[in-house]
């Protein structure tokens, strides 16, 4: 990566992360409860509560006859509340964490002092494939959500599995779709065609505007210019982890229409109602087309 590129990407996270959030507008996904209950009974085969819930369910049953998992490596770890998670439910014993963004890492430190886990949770500002840690081996290398800002996936899942220790875990919770957001022709279809289908109230916002009912491809050189490691290789994270691993377990948790389909509209849709309960079942469909955007993948290094 070159020194411009780390640093549009730095810049993006830094900003980002001082961004204060709003709990009363679901404007995306993961701040939906109904579509992290859904997502994680596509994973588990249970409706749980908690983002990663069904992920580290699944994790808990594979793991019953292996070994303890001590040591873990995150890339691209933001705040750490993620790798909080494992910690806490004693999955994992100690975390290495890597980020860019100087401001992720403060409120990370900031959170996991307050959850008393700061001797377990290691925060470094510098580029993991770079640092003396990539020489080091581990029991878990732990994407969730950062793999897909990889400029060269394939590298990235090889070195994954070259620093696990026999046995280690390959765990990758990401989105799997289009490089650069650039949807295919199916995609938009399919999106479009729901969009057009929605009551009009659905696109207005708390201001006053209306939130355009077409979804179109973002420009790649507006996307480069903000972040440019966004969806950078991100097509080809399943191709990469099934060179890489044998038999990983591979799950697609869709996204087609929760994602793209009700990106910044998601906010004007009950949690509880029927319409978004429809448009989750039209999700499942979508999987079946081959048509997902995320999945969640679990691997061992043999040995």
């Amino acid at each position: 990566m070159d020194e411009r590129a780390r640093s549009a990407i730095e810049r993006h996270w830094n900003d980002a992360a001082k961004i204060q959030k709003n709990k009363k507008f679901r404007l995306r996904w993961w701040e939906s409860p109904t579509i992290i209950r859904h997502v994680n009974q596509t994973i588990c085969g249970e409706p749980i509560d908690g983002w990663n819930a069904g992920a580290i369910r699944l994790l808990q049953q594979k793991s019953d006859d292996r070994k303890k998992l001590y040591s873990a490596v995150s890339i691209g770890c933001g705040e750490g509340i993620k790798e909080m998670q494992l910690l806490e439910s004693n999955l994992v014993q100690k975390f290495l964490c890597f980020e860019l963004a100087e401001e992720r890492i403060r409120k990370g430190k900031q959170i996991a002092e307050a959850k008393g886990l700061q001797d377990r949770i290691l925060f470094f500002k510098e580029d993991f494939f770079v640092s003396g840690y990539s020489r080091q081996s581990y029991d878990m290398v732990f994407w969730d959500n950062s793999l897909h800002h990889m400029m060269d996936v394939y590298t990235a899942v090889k070195k994954s599995y070259d620093i696990l220790k026999p046995g280690g875990v390959f765990f990758c919770n990401d989105f799997v779709g289009k490089n650069k957001f650039q949807w295919s022709d199916m995609e938009l279809a399919i999106v479009n065609g729901i969009r057009m289908s929605l009551d009009d109230k659905i696109f207005q916002k708390s201001n006053g505007e209306i939130y355009k009912r077409i979804v179109t491809r973002p420009g790649i050189d507006d996307m480069n210019q903000s972040d440019p490691s966004e969806a950078a290789d991100s097509e080809s994270i399943i191709p990469a982890i099934q060179k890489v691993f044998a038999k990983p377990i591979m799950i697609p948790t869709g996204g087609l229409i929760y994602h793209l389909c009700l990106n910044g509209i998601l906010s004007n849709i009950e949690e509880d109602s029927e319409l978004l309960q429809h448009l989750l079942d039209l999700d499942d469909e979508t999987i079946k087309m081959g048509l997902s955007q995320y999945a969640f993948v679990l691997a061992y290094k043999e040995g």
